[in-house]
């Protein structure tokens, strides 16, 4: 399937699905601009209002991806409603960058007559700010050490501390050690006396 035909489907299906989605979800809400039909957004999850359940996307992540690739190859990325692999403004400058390169002449004639009519999509992603995310290093940060690095490097600290404490009072316990030994066999190379009516086994 070409990259045109694709996002006719996509139109197409999401314009049939709009009676089972207010049936199913209720009515939609409204939305700031009202020049276009308002349609569901089917890279967010919705809600349902009796159950209190919330439905997951439409569309998969993976699915996502192969719209987007389509939508970028026919210079089309305006069709394709906001989701978490690209949101609004990035969508924006994209379709900018692809009219500066392509240019605006070539861009495909994706919808008929028909179905050529502007969509307010109903729904935001809602995008986490996240620590790095402005370097382009969100892996690291906010992390005390970058990499794990190996045990016994992470545990040298530890047992260093522990090595320092058992021979602060070595010579102490030494002592105990042989004065115990030393009073209880005086002489342990000498015969017991204790003879035992028990087998060894």
């Amino acid at each position: 399937m070409s990259a045109v035909q694709a996002l006719k489907k996509f139109r197409l299906h999401e314009l049939k699905g709009l009676h089972g989605h207010i049936s199913r979800f209720g009515p939609l809400s409204a939305t700031e601009s009202s020049s276009g039909v308002p349609l569901p957004n089917p890279f967010l999850p919705h809600k349902n209002p009796q159950t209190g359940r919330w439905a997951p996307p439409k569309y998969s992540l993976r699915r996502q991806a192969e719209l987007i690739k389509k939508a970028k190859a026919s210079n089309n990325i305006e069709i394709l409603p906001p989701g978490p692999k690209m949101s609004a403004p990035a969508a924006t400058v994209l379709s900018k960058r692809l009219d500066a390169t392509v240019g605006s002449s070539q861009k495909l004639a994706v919808l008929d007559e028909a179905l050529a009519f502007p969509v307010d999509w109903v729904g935001n992603p809602s995008h986490k700010s996240t620590d790095g995310s402005d370097l382009g290093a969100r892996l690291y940060a906010g992390k005390k050490r970058m990499f794990k690095g190996h045990k016994w490097e992470r545990v040298r600290e530890r047992r260093e501390a522990h090595h320092s404490m058992l021979l602060k009072d070595m010579d102490k316990r030494v002592r105990r050690y042989k004065k115990q030994h030393l009073k209880k066999r005086p002489n342990p190379l000498k015969v017991s006396r204790k003879t035992s009516t028990k087998l060894p086994f």
